[in-house]
């Protein structure tokens, strides 16, 4: 079964209709200024306590919030933290953390791109001390979370590059068309955030149960196959 992660929430109502929806993980966005969904340290460990037990709450940081709120992050014990530009090693950051390390990784949108030896190099090296590797779309001058489609066919090659390692696709992703990203990429989990939004940070509930149902019976033919 492909897994979900709906990422960007900013409101205690998007939360619980996440969660109600069936997603397997949630993220917060802290420390990343350039973020429309970014919040305060604080505001994001008050979200993360509504999380209930099975489901995955994701801190989604850089590495310089990361060492400043070090102590509150503790505190707050997220299960995963995705970070951006880290400034320790993966070691450090889970003997301090005790939480499961992502990494994102930048994908061209054109076709063919990102798929060549050196490309497919650079990813394994990313991948390395990581629990899983989160593919998303390059654009110049933003961090991540660009809301772009990448190439999938490139995506597919470092999801089989970076094996056993999980890969978790993201970039773009909606229910129109996450059916067709997990068969062409047969990611081990997609990730969504503005293609469930009726606002940046607004998640539309019947978006988010409809992008579920997809990628649920999309998940379901894979393992059939």
């Amino acid at each position: 079964m492909t897994r979900v992660k709906v990422c960007g929430l900013t409101r205690e109502e998007d939360v619980d209709a996440v969660v109600d929806a069936g997603a397997d993980a949630v993220g917060f966005i802290s420390g990343i200024a350039s973020s429309q969904r970014n919040l305060s340290i604080t505001r994001a460990a008050s979200l993360i306590s509504r999380i209930p037990p099975f489901v995955t709450p994701v801190l989604v940081t850089s590495g310089q919030a990361l060492v400043e709120n070090s102590d509150v992050v503790k505190r707050i014990a997220p299960r995963a933290i995705q970070l951006y530009d880290s400034l320790l090693s993966p070691e450090t950051l889970r003997s301090t953390f005790r939480a499961y390390l992502l990494k994102p990784f930048p994908v061209s949108r054109q076709e063919g791109d990102g798929g060549g030896a050196e490309a497919l190099a650079k990813a394994s090296e990313a991948s390395i001390g990581y629990d899983a590797l989160l593919t998303d779309t390059y654009q110049k001058g933003v961090q991540g979370g660009t809301g772009l489609t990448s190439d999938w066919s490139a995506c597919e090659a470092i999801r089989k590059t970076i094996a056993p390692t999980p890969m978790i696709l993201s970039g773009g992703l909606r229910p129109e068309n996450v059916e067709l990203a997990i068969a062409a990429v047969a990611p081990y989990c997609v990730d969504v955030s503005s293609g469930v939004e009726s606002a940046p940070g607004v998640k539309d509930p019947a978006k988010v149960r409809a992008f579920m149902s997809k990628a649920s019976s999309s998940g379901e033919r894979q393992v059939a196959r």
